[in-house]
């Protein structure tokens, strides 16, 4: 029997015309299975709702790039204004209804790109004389691709004065990523692929794996078969909840990499959530599975070629195929597979008396074992064989394996398996204040500090409490004694202090600040990226791989100069003055001496 739920989850996997971009496309493709579309709880169309149904409604305009859920946002907005009577079809480029609540009329368009040039014209002038309140103007919800949103509006403008200064404001609510500004009182800007989609990660993969026409595999019997069907068992696997499950770690990959400013939309997490569900690599055949060929891998016992593990990261597709889709490039870079260390590989190849392999699941040892056998018989014929082989079951003990505290050796942490061998670390810091672990916190603390005195002051100190903060100018009549800019920055100073606070919206990095007690506003504040972070420790624990380019070392540099320039100024405005310290870095822990007492010893 077949599931046509299957085929309709084939349309949000890598296709490559792309069209899965579009929310009208597999709004078809369920009409056309027979299946119910998959609805996912998007937070942001209640507030838009809102703000629509208000007594003073804005113009929204949700823009960002192809496949991140502003057209599936304005249809679930529709549904909500329209009480489920209008719907846009794909020939419609824009529709109004009029609001219940404040008998607005709301003109929703689909795609700003999509609208004839003559109409554009027409357009243009009309949202530019909604955000300004003209008289009797109506309300838009207007999605367009952040390359096109200026260029449109310039283009179209026409012959009003206040075009130039409703794209000015623009270019800064984008670069600000603010969503409004007292400049446009009428105007609320979501920048969608600015937004990190963790948070409703757990939403998208319930959508998947708890939608109703999973039922229709009722009376399958390969769901009663010896080897089950690799489908279901996929299913299964990404439905566990739990730190050491796919669903978790792929969540902290997902909040690392909007972090390192690669954000991933909806429509790519749904991507790789869909390939490792359906995902099949046997030589020769399409890379997602259908029914009939998930009975023939479950058949043959050909769990290797459907192993979610890897096919998570594309690898049931060809490579350039692979590394031109977002979803995959961007968890690439993490080389999840490619990085080891002997505890692991020697775990996968000679396991250490109590060590305790997670979950057996079909794609552990039933499908490696044999393979490591053969390789131990003969390590110079199997090596060709086992590299792929132990390559997934890495990326297995990646998602499976518990995490381990701080106190205990390191090498276990699963996150020594990625290029971030701190990551747990990180992702702490990327939570809400009051959700952060306060041992990960001070923990990162401590190693920022630490990796932040080795860079500025050039020795391999051990101090990891205060900030010394060093003048870029060099040394000390060209000793090796470091000139300190202020007295050592803590995290609860008494003038100048330091902070580390919460990213101020979700999917940013955390900036660690320098703080006084006379301005509101941070002196100065260096942006804490999951690479910065990686370079900072891994100084801090004495090792720095040439792997890191030589930019986080310009970042540190910016910031020291940015530092001392912002106190200088700040002792200037209060009468004060920098006295002239040097940094003793002759003992493992840091210490200020006076220069007259460095010309006595000379």
């Amino acid at each position: 029997m077949k599931n046509p739920l299957i085929d309709f989850f084939s349309a949000y996997g890598p296709v490559a015309n792309g069209q899965n971009m579009y929310d009208e496309f597999v709004v078809e493709a369920a009409k056309k299975a027979g299946v119910a579309p998959l609805v996912i709880q998007e937070p942001r169309s209640e507030m838009i709702a809102e703000i629509l149904m208000s007594d003073e409604p804005r113009t929204v305009i949700l823009t960002g790039t192809a496949g991140d859920g502003k057209t599936y946002t304005a249809r679930k907005v529709l549904d909500r204004i329209s009480g489920g009577t209008a719907g846009w079809t794909n020939e419609e480029s824009e529709i109004s209804v009029v609001c219940a609540t404040n008998g607005k009329t709301i003109t929703f368009v689909k795609d700003l790109s999509e609208v004839r040039a003559d109409d554009k014209k027409k357009l243009v002038p009309r949202v530019i004389g909604s955000i300004f309140g003209d008289p009797g103007s109506e309300i838009f919800v207007l999605c367009v691709n952040d390359g096109h949103l200026l260029k449109t509006w310039r283009e179209n403008a026409g012959d009003d004065p206040r075009a130039e200064t409703a794209i000015s404001i623009i270019q800064g609510m984008l670069r600000d990523d603010l969503e409004e500004v007292s400049g446009i009182k009428r105007m609320t800007l979501f920048n969608m692929s600015r937004t990190s989609h963790a948070a409703t990660f757990d939403a998208i993969v319930d959508a998947i794996m708890d939608h109703q026409d999973w039922a229709r595999c009722s009376g399958c019997p390969a769901l009663e078969a010896e080897n089950p069907c690799p489908i279901r068992v996929n299913r299964e696997i990404l439905m566990r909840t739990g730190p050491a499950t796919i669903r978790s770690r792929l969540r902290s990959l997902i909040e690392i990499a909007a972090a390192d400013d690669a954000h991933l939309s909806i429509r790519q997490i749904m991507i790789i959530v869909v390939n490792a569900l359906l995902g099949d690599r046997k030589a020769g055949s399409p890379p997602l599975l259908d029914c009939n060929r998930a009975r023939l891998r479950a058949g043959n016992g050909e769990y290797a070629e459907t192993n979610p593990y890897s096919n998570i990261f594309g690898e049931n597709h060809p490579q350039r195929r692979r590394l031109s889709i977002q979803a995959f490039e961007t968890l690439a870079r993490f080389e999840i597979g490619n990085e080891t260390n002997n505890y692991f590989d020697d775990a996968l190849l000679d396991p250490p008396k109590g060590y305790e392999e997670p979950l057996e699941d079909r794609y552990g040892a039933a499908i490696f074992t044999q393979v490591a056998r053969r390789y131990r018989e003969d390590p110079r014929a199997e090596i060709d064989a086992l590299r792929p082989a132990i390559r997934d079951q890495r990326r297995r003990l990646f998602f499976l394996s518990t995490d381990v505290s701080l106190a205990a050796y390191r090498d276990a942490s699963p996150w020594h398996l990625t290029s971030y061998h701190w990551g747990d670390i990180y992702v702490d810091l990327l939570r809400p204040a009051n959700e952060r672990e306060e041992a990960k916190l001070k923990a990162a603390q401590r190693q920022i500090l630490k990796g932040l005195n080795r860079t500025l002051t050039g020795a391999l100190t051990e101090t990891d409490d205060s900030l010394w903060l060093t003048q870029p100018s060099g040394v000390y009549l060209g000793r090796e004694k470091p000139l300190l800019a202020i007295e050592p920055l803590r995290w609860r100073g008494r003038f100048y202090w330091l902070e580390l606070p919460e990213p101020n919206m979700p999917g940013r990095p955390p900036r660690l600040e320098i703080r006084t007690r006379e301005k509101a506003e941070p002196l100065s504040s260096l942006s804490v990226t999951p690479v910065l972070f990686e370079y900072l420790v891994r100084v801090a624990h004495g090792a720095l791989p040439t792997s890191f380019s030589n930019q986080c070392y310009q970042d540190l540099r910016n910031f020291q100069i940015r530092s001392v320039g912002a106190i200088t100024k700040a002792e200037r405005e209060e009468g004060g003055h920098l006295p002239l310290v040097a940094v003793d870095t002759v003992t493992s822990n840091l210490a200020s001496k006076p220069i007259g007492l460095l010309e006595d010893t000379q």
